[in-house]
């Protein structure tokens, strides 16, 4: 009789080891799940680009700052100190990775859509502001970014603007943000964006030869 449930004792302790090692393992392989996958260096340096012309530390005062053009509130939201335009390359990746993981590739549309990064929220993290609408330039490489693409709404600007009767014809390479900076346009690139509405339909999406009309 001692026999039979001592046997009966050793055949329920393998089982229940057999089960917990199994929990474990499906613990472990639920854990790699949910760790979300970070894009590459590449992607954010041709996101940025695309942004900001590459340069880490715009701040042309229209409300978004950085490399990858950052609001302050969802700079801060995601961890950000101070202004994205102070912060190093690396600092600004980091809080981007928490804004991509929170908002996916959406936060930054024009651009996003341009590269080709498609995707929603990587890993559900505490909501924050939406990141703005990308600031974008006129050729941009297509790193793998997005998937099958989603319509993105363009968003307009539509305040009345006076011109002040000059032009400037756009080059390859420039956006809305790195013209309005250059030029010395005061309301930054908003403020060419509106004085255009006429040629220019969607602000984030500008071509080489297009012609813009300067604000007063």
């Amino acid at each position: 009789m001692k026999k039979s449930i001592y046997g009966t004792a050793a055949r329920r302790g393998v089982t229940f080891a057999a089960v917990s090692i199994a929990g474990v393992a499906l613990s472990a392989s639920a854990a790699n799940a949910a760790v979300p996958a970070t894009a590459p260096a590449s992607t954010w340096d041709s996101l940025a680009q695309c942004e900001s012309g590459g340069n880490w530390a715009t701040n042309t005062g229209n409300g978004y700052a950085g490399g990858l053009q950052f609001s302050a509130s969802t700079w801060a939201a995601h961890g950000g100190t101070g202004s994205p335009a102070n912060a190093s390359r690396a600092q600004q990746i980091a809080v981007a990775e928490k804004v991509q993981a929170s908002q996916g590739w959406g936060a930054w549309p024009a651009c996003a859509a341009k590269l080709g990064l498609r995707g929603g929220a990587a890993a559900p993290q505490s909501a924050a502001t939406s990141q703005r609408p990308a600031a974008i330039p006129v050729a941009a490489k297509a790193p793998a970014r997005y998937a099958p693409k989603t319509a993105v709404p363009a968003p307009r600007h539509v305040a009345p603007v006076a011109v002040s009767g000059q032009t400037y014809t756009i080059r390859s390479g420039e956006t809305l943000s790195t013209i309005a900076g250059k030029l010395n346009i005061a309301g930054g690139w908003h403020a060419l964006a509106d004085a255009n509405t006429a040629t220019i339909s969607n602000p984030h999406l500008v071509f080489p030869g297009q012609v813009l009309q300067l604000p007063a």
